[in-house]
């Protein structure tokens, strides 16, 4: 049976804006169609070849004692006796400890439970607030840098700042047709949305956000003198809210029910 996914129904409705109806429905379950036959004969093929088949032993008649012949089983593809199954299980094994280890570096959990915090409990003075302190940069002059410079260049990273920290919106009144609308009852629907949200959206859609990335312009990355190697700082821990204000403009973009503009960035260039 053909299923459909959130993708390919964004992809059915970007073709309907230059093709006809009938022709995009013709056309996407043909798609669909070649694509299950591939994947299936694909399957198929990987079964056939990894599967152990029940093979005659090369015993030059060593039967047993009753003349029967013996038979074991095989798999084509193992023939180095299992060597590549150890180096794929130990790859496996390495992988997991480094994902693991990514995921406490990203705060998955914490920033996921900030989001929903911050649509059950936040408030317009709040965002004021936070906007307020995050908006100004605060770095200092660089060596050969005069004074003039560094205003110069500080009034124009203050202009970024304070757009960017715009992405800190009001959430709890996402779709509410009015102001008067936003109770505690639209609070807990607009969070159960973001509760349902996938934990691992949060690990592929991650960037970390950009007062971060200032706080860390000039910071040594490498070992100190005697090798001894910092431990790695929790996303989280660098700054709730800085790390807030690019979650909300990762997974909402301009806010839910809000245009998304004449431009659509790819993915790719997003989140690189």
């Amino acid at each position: 049976m053909v299923y459909f996914t959130s993708w390919d129904i964004n992809v059915f409705l970007c073709l309907l804006t230059y093709l006809p109806e009938d022709v995009v429905k013709r056309a996407v379950m043909v798609a669909k169609k070649t694509h299950e036959e591939f994947s299936l004969r694909e399957a198929k093929s990987y079964w056939v070849a990894n599967s152990p088949s029940l093979v005659r032993m090369d015993t030059r008649g060593q039967e047993d004692f009753q003349g029967n012949l013996r038979f074991k089983f095989f798999v084509p593809n193992d023939k180095d006796r299992g060597k590549t199954r150890l180096s794929v299980c130990r790859a496996s094994t390495q992988n997991k400890i480094e994902f693991k280890k990514e995921w406490r570096l990203r705060s998955i959990e914490l920033r996921k439970a900030k989001v929903v915090e911050w649509c059950k409990f936040g408030e317009e003075r709040d965002q004021e607030r936070h906007q307020k302190r995050l908006s100004k940069f605060c770095g200092n002059r660089s060596a050969g840098e005069s004074r003039s410079e560094w205003i110069e260049k500080s009034k124009e990273l203050n202009k970024i700042r304070e757009k960017y920290t715009n992405n800190l919106w009001r959430s709890w009144e996402a779709g509410a047709s009015s102001d008067y609308l936003v109770g505690w009852d639209r609070r807990v629907y607009v969070s159960q949305w973001y509760e349902g949200i996938h934990s691992g959206r949060f690990f592929l859609f991650y960037k970390q956000n950009k007062i971060i990335e200032e706080r860390n312009w000039g910071v040594p990355k490498g070992p100190c003198e005697d090798g001894y190697v910092y431990p790695k700082t929790p996303i989280f821990d660098w700054g709730p809210y800085e790390q807030l204000i690019e979650d909300l403009r990762c997974i909402d973009g301009p806010g839910i029910g809000e245009p998304v503009g004449s431009k659509i960035e790819h993915i790719d260039d997003l989140f690189s």
